[in-house]
């Protein structure tokens, strides 16, 4: 799935199905805490925040941007699953996007 931002919007949403990365199965997240991680390149630290899930049964869930979050030209996101019991899995592939500047 390829996914493509404007810098500076805060309507975009991120939106992800959970799947095991062996067989392709939904990973259900019903209970669970899902975390979209990055690096912010312009302070270099790590921003986390709390994804909404949308349909737990179905491993959907998304995150939608605030202010300054979106920067140009790319970004790289992790997704972290805490289930219930406290087990953590995270995607083993990042979530490559496409940010473009905002027209001035």
């Amino acid at each position: 799935m390829s996914y493509k931002f404007v810098s500076g919007d805060t309507g975009s949403t991120l939106r992800v199905t959970c799947l095991n990365d062996d067989d392709s199965a939904i990973i259900n997240i019903t209970g669970a805490t899902v975390v979209l991680r990055w690096l912010n390149p312009t302070t270099n630290a790590y921003i986390e925040k709390t994804m909404t899930l949308i349909t737990p049964l179905s491993g959907i869930a998304d995150y939608q941007f605030l202010a300054g979050e979106l920067i140009a030209p790319s970004m790289a996101f992790e997704v972290r699953i805490t289930d219930g019991s406290g087990k953590i899995i995270r995607s083993l592939n990042p979530i490559n996007v496409d940010v473009r500047t905002a027209f001035a």
